[in-house]
């Protein structure tokens, strides 16, 4: 790990910005009041964006905003008029998700630096050469990759890379997660994440409760332990918009102290600064993540989803009315916060107002003889972090100042580059003259400025006086004009144009009446030999994982005929699918990708096959709702890389649908099927069933046939559907999308089956084929009438 790596902090409020600032952050992300990923974070305006700018500016920090949501066509105007307003306030970067956006800011606004979200689920050095084609100048990584997999990627690159390096970890590939969308109407990628990973779930075999608990609830990550082991990357990212400044404060000023420190004796991390991180936040510790190997549940935290504090002791009495004895009341003043654990969702709670001896006084509720007690605040670590960012301005940028003061010539000022020239000519000294001690010591007086003088180089000729008014108010000069230069640097206006509208091939206003009996395709996640007798399918789509071993039989099938690549193909998929890919396309007739750095596959086979102008490209390559396509900007896109169809993504709703233009990219739309509601390197079954503690120790319960969900407080059941070839899981959604297809602009229409009986799947082609829909308790319109 470089010692000058960029160490960028959150910020949900301005005290959390002046908390990252003040503590050492050389970057700072943080959202506007449009388009960003933490909507409820209280978030900027343009005036307090323009604010945030300078002070960062003058300080030598940057500053990186948000709008790493999803984004559909009656939203994209105005996010392009607010890009051009934050580009003329002098916004560094702005981390972008939606494809669609990135390439109507890359045509608009060229020099407007683009840095791709972790929401674009970028795991693969594919990826990250597929993002820069696109403009993006840096990539945020996928949290799931291992060390060795970052430091791959940054060795054969020139493109940033950033990764997480503290902060709550996704269970999920972010971007990949519908299930706050799909169960609470509330999107992660419209930046409205409900978290149900931090619910309780049940995980049932069969029809078998075999372990509850917070199942998806991962413990946040911490590297400050093994900063010198990280590859070198561009950057190192402190999540928690939603956290308080007191938090950045301490996260942000630890890390800085080891950074600094790197490669020296301090690399061992103190168990102060270790309890101090702790102590801000962490659910039943930290974890490394993927970054060494998959953990199973040593990774989680089962027990409780929120902030636990420091573990301080049991409860060795209570008198059932106010005082309860703990055995070390030690580490506990008054002002802090306590917990007792009582194995409930109430634990008792409080802000320690009375000790007496080894009593602590003033907490009711339901507790018991040997329940734990957790310090969950800790009032002289928060004042101390709050004090590093509200006792005044403390950070300051580190100039070079030369100064020449010769005879009958006016003063000059140099600091760093920037060169000030005053009107002011020196006096012949009658009694004492100007010494470079007495200059020194004027000039290193920064007061209120924002700069410190770390080197003072003076030109000075003999026995010439000025007085030591003269020198304050030049040195007061100097610094203004410093500041007001670094200030001009700011972009302060850019040629705006119209956003030019996608014109379509035939305007929807056309269309008397949406085309009926639309083409079907069928997806199957388990393939079955009985499905061969289906009948009125146009297209047949088969997962990578059943072409290697049932390619014979997914031959067989009377259609077109399609292989889907999972959404995320590290490792094992990589290495598969570059050996087998030129064996599988002269059997199929395309292939459905769900990542764009799976282009890279046919960029590399079709330049060595279809190198010549009498050789044209059969194989069809179709964009998975992985890719997250929500706007015609992303079709257009999509278009242009190749795709000729695109599977539309499950959040959009009928009058976002129909707005969409008809391109020459085919449009098709999931109208049946429970929905993958997230795709997680993490796998339950492995945790709890299979003895996880890396994949190849894990017993691999997922390869018997028994079935698995998750039961939430509803009794609703999340199928689990494992995949022992990357040690994957995807979790599908409790209830099965069925929608009516009639009224919707789209081409065509999937159904995703995972092990329903022939019968029953060809009475779901039969109904939705006429474009209506199933009903019933376990059915759901998804979004269609919904929008996120």
């Amino acid at each position: 790990m470089n010692k000058n790596v960029e160490l960028l902090a959150p910020a949900g409020t301005y005290e959390a910005f002046l908390a990252a600032v003040e503590n050492g952050a050389n970057a700072v992300y943080l959202g506007g009041k449009l388009f960003n990923a933490r909507a409820n974070a209280s978030n900027f305006d343009i005036d307090e964006l323009k604010k945030i700018v300078e002070y960062a500016h003058l300080r030598d920090v940057k500053v990186h905003l948000t709008m790493n949501t999803l984004l559909d066509d009656s939203e994209i105007k105005e996010a392009l008029k607010f890009a051009y307003s934050i580009y003329e306030i002098g916004i560094d970067a702005v981390i972008v998700q939606d494809l669609g956006l990135a390439k109507v800011l890359h045509e608009y606004i060229p020099n407007l630096v683009l840095h791709a979200s972790t929401q674009l689920s970028t795991h693969t050095l594919e990826g990250v050469q597929e993002l820069a084609k696109l403009g993006f100048s840096r990539v945020v990584l996928a949290r799931e990759l291992s060390i060795e997999e970052i430091k791959y990627i940054c060795n054969n690159t020139d493109t940033e890379i950033e990764i997480f390096s503290h902060g709550a970890l996704c269970v999920s590939y972010s971007g990949q997660c519908l299930m706050s969308s799909m169960i609470g109407d509330r999107s992660g990628n419209r930046g409205k994440c409900a978290q149900p990973c931090r619910l309780p779930y049940k995980l049932v075999k069969n029809d078998k409760e075999i372990a509850s608990g917070y199942l998806l609830s991962p413990k946040d990550l911490s590297t400050l332990e093994i900063l010198q082991k990280l590859p070198n990357v561009a950057c190192l990212k402190i999540e928690g918009r939603m956290k308080s400044p007191e938090y950045v404060a301490t996260v942000v000023s630890t890390y800085r102290k080891y950074l600094d420190n790197l490669n020296s004796a301090q690399d061992t991390v103190s168990q102060e600064d270790k309890n101090n991180l702790a102590q801000v936040f962490n659910r039943g510790g930290f974890s490394k993540a993927y970054l060494y190997s998959k953990t199973g549940k040593d990774m989680m935290c089962y027990e409780k989803p929120k902030n636990w504090g420091l573990y301080i002791g049991k409860v060795t009495n209570y008198d059932g009315k106010r005082y309860i004895t703990i055995d070390d009341v030690s580490n506990i003043n008054i002002g802090d916060g306590i917990e007792i654990w009582n194995g409930t969702n109430e634990s008792p709670s409080t802000i320690v107002s009375e000790i007496i001896g080894n009593k602590i006084g003033r907490i009711h509720g339901k507790i018991n003889i040997g329940d734990k007690v957790y310090k969950t605040s800790d009032k002289a670590l928060n004042q101390k972090a709050r004090e590093s960012f509200s006792r005044g301005f403390v950070r300051r940028s580190p100039v070079s100042l030369k100064i020449f003061i010769q005879k009958e010539q006016p003063i000059k000022l140099v600091i760093n580059d920037f060169e000030f020239s005053s009107t002011i000519i020196p006096d012949a000294a009658q009694k004492q003259p100007l010494t470079e001690d007495k200059i020194s010591s004027q000039f290193s007086k920064t007061g209120n400025t924002p700069f410190e003088v770390t080197s003072i180089e003076i030109q000075l000729d003999n026995e010439l006086f000025l007085p030591v008014s003269t020198l304050n108010e030049l040195r007061r000069q100097a610094f203004e004009a410093y500041e007001n230069m670094l200030l001009s640097k700011i972009p302060k206006h850019i040629e705006k144009q119209d956003l030019k509208e996608i014109k379509s091939s035939k305007s929807l206003e056309s269309i008397n009446t949406f085309v009926k009996n639309k083409n079907v395709s069928v997806f199957f996640n388990i393939l079955s030999e009985e499905y061969l007798t289906l009948e009125d399918v146009e297209s047949f789509y088969f997962t990578f994982k059943d072409s290697l071993t049932k390619i014979e039989l997914i031959e067989k099938f009377n259609g077109k005929k399609y292989i889907v690549f999972p959404a995320i193909t590290k490792a094992n998929y990589d290495k598969l699918i570059k050996k087998n890919l030129s064996k599988l396309i002269s059997k199929v007739d395309g292939f459905v990708l769900s990542n764009i750095g799976q282009l890279e596959y046919f960029e590399n086979y079709f330049k060595e096959h279809c190198n010549n102008a009498n050789t044209t490209r059969s194989t069809e390559l179709i964009a998975n709702y992985n890719f997250n396509a929500f706007n015609s900007y992303s079709l257009k896109l999509l278009e242009e890389l190749g795709f000729n169809k695109v599977i539309l993504s499950p959040e959009l709703a009928k009058f976002q649908i129909n707005s969409l233009p008809n391109l020459n990219i085919e449009k098709e739309i999931i109208a049946y099927g429970n929905i993958c509601s997230m795709t997680s390197e993490y796998c339950p079954i492995g945790s709890l069933v299979g003895g996880l503690s890396t994949c190849s120790k894990c017993s691999m319960p997922c390869t018997k046939n028994d079935k698995y969900y998750l039961r939430d407080r509803l009794n609703m059941d999340f199928r689990i559907l494992p995949d022992n070839i990357d040690c994957q899981s995807r979790i599908f959604n409790a209830k099965i999308n069925s929608i009516e297809t009639n009224n919707l602009n789209v081409d065509s229409i999937r159904i995703d089956i995972i092990d329903e009986q022939v019968k029953e799947i060809q009475n779901i082609i039969n109904i939705h084929k006429k474009g209506k829909k199933l009903s019933g308790e376990q059915y759901t319109n998804g979004h269609l009438n919904r929008p996120v």
